[in-house]
């Protein structure tokens, strides 16, 4: 599958989904990365597994780091509705250093071309893992995990060498 967005290529205009004082506000995501440096980044799910375990959380624990290193914000980008995403981001973020934001109706997945399906792990269609680097709202680099499985090219470490 070829990929929609790609490096030097403007964000897909979709509009996500964030829980603010329990109430769901809409979030033009190319307006959010507009006039600043972001890391981008999602997975196939709040509370599964290597999302949950090392992917988010190593966002979480290296933010100030990144922050430091020229990284203005860093959103987390899940295929969950956005009282799952907020609850998933009270879990691993309390201090709210990344904005968790829903792409429940995976708009995001099918416009950027990332998105897979999951039926042997009963996900069914989800966002591909990945991550990417973005700058007034255009990608500097995009890094996919070939697998659901692997955490190879969309870790914090590998924004760290870029950044």
């Amino acid at each position: 599958m070829s990929f929609s967005v790609r490096v030097g290529q403007r964000i897909p205009p979709v509009v996500l989904g964030e829980l603010v004082n329990g109430e769901v506000r809409r979030v033009p995501l190319e307006t959010l990365l507009a006039g600043c440096r972001s890391v981008v980044f999602g997975g196939p799910g709040a509370f599964t597994p290597i999302c949950s375990q090392r992917h988010a959380p190593e966002f979480v624990a290296k933010a100030a780091a990144l922050k430091k290193s020229g990284i203005d914000q860093i959103v987390c980008i899940g295929p969950n509705d956005p009282w799952t995403m907020a609850a998933w981001g009270d879990t691993l973020d309390p201090t709210c250093q990344l904005r968790f934001l829903s792409d429940g109706n995976l708009d995001f997945a099918r416009q950027s071309g990332l998105i897979e399906s999951h039926p042997d792990y009963f996900l069914g269609d989800r966002l591909k893992r990945f991550v990417m680097i973005t700058q007034d709202a255009v990608v500097e680099h995009l890094g996919i995990e070939n697998t659901i499985l692997t955490l190879s090219c969309s870790r914090v470490d590998d924004v760290f060498m870029l950044a």
